[in-house]
């Protein structure tokens, strides 16, 4: 007897368009450029890369986009030495083009009127929309070069994570402003770098819109019949057991949308007190089973 060999599904994946990925990286870029002009310059905001470049402009006179272009160029020839040209493809891109964003929009700058806005407000605005734009260019796996170059090199040679090299470098520059505009400059850069690191958060994982909840309990009957008849939410049922006791446990997960979150606790609480709830953010649920 002869049996026919079951054909496995080929899983396609499907590719995004380079071109889309290039026109968000673009509008990302530009968009912090713009902030960059609007906000950060003129405010002595000494963030990433592109804060050296304030710090030039202020001791020496010359212009951002002359100062970020050739720097730009030293860490790419750097970084295709230290790196690779796989490594720099990306960055290149963002060499070569975000320097130009900074002057282009340098030009839009004195037909925005902010009005009479108190400084903090500014920097809090600069930093969301800057965030946000930030997030679109790492969203597509592109970067604005700078100090992203130089965490990889740090990151290489010292055998340091990125997280690590990204705090070095930021601490290295917010220094070098502290000893040219003083500590205002510091806490204002502070505040910058820490709203923008929420919104990037935000723009490249997405807004938590839903909870899982693990919830350990001995009374699995009841709590399943809340979650099922009364919430309408699936439930999957997982055993475990006690690593100090060895006792059996049940343990129910079940994801719920954040608007109910109080619902499901107060309801699982009243009807197991003991029971044990771990609750954690749910950024994308795939399939229905």
């Amino acid at each position: 007897m002869f049996f026919k060999k079951k054909e496995v599904p080929k899983i396609v994946k499907k590719k995004r368009s380079w071109l889309l990925d290039f026109m968000i990286y673009f509008l990302g870029a530009a968009i912090y450029a713009l902030v960059f002009n609007l906000f950060l310059l003129p405010n002595n905001i000494v963030v990433g890369f592109s804060g050296l470049s304030v710090i030039a402009n202020d001791l020496w006179g010359i212009k951002p986009f002359i100062f970020l272009l050739v720097s730009y160029i030293i860490l790419t020839i750097l970084s295709l030495i230290c790196l690779g040209f796989s490594s720099t493809k990306k960055a290149i891109i963002g060499a070569m083009i975000y320097p130009f964003l900074i002057e282009g929009t340098s030009y839009l700058v004195p037909y925005i009127n902010l009005g009479n806005i108190e400084k903090i407000v500014e920097v809090i605005c600069g930093a969301l929309i800057g965030g946000f734009g930030s997030g679109l260019v790492y969203k597509v796996n592109y970067s604005t070069g700078g100090s992203d170059v130089i965490n990889l090199i740090i990151s290489k040679y010292l055998k340091k994570p990125i997280g690590t090299c990204h705090i070095i470098t930021n601490f290295v520059i917010i220094g070098l402003g502290f000893l040219t505009f003083g500590l205002s400059t510091v806490i204002y850069s502070l505040i910058v770098v820490c709203v923008m690191s929420f919104v990037i958060d935000k723009i490249m994982i997405g807004i938590s819109q839903s909870k899982t909840f693990q919830i350990i309990t001995s009374n699995e009957t009841a709590i399943k019949k809340f979650l099922l008849s009364k919430l309408s939410h699936g439930v999957t049922i997982l055993d475990g057991h006690g690593g100090y006791t060895g006792n059996v446990l049940k343990i129910i997960m079940c994801v719920v949308p954040t608007g109910e979150y109080v619902t499901v606790k107060e309801g699982v609480l009243e009807l197991d007190p003991q029971a044990v709830i771990l609750v954690s953010d749910v950024y994308e649920v795939i399939g229905s089973k």
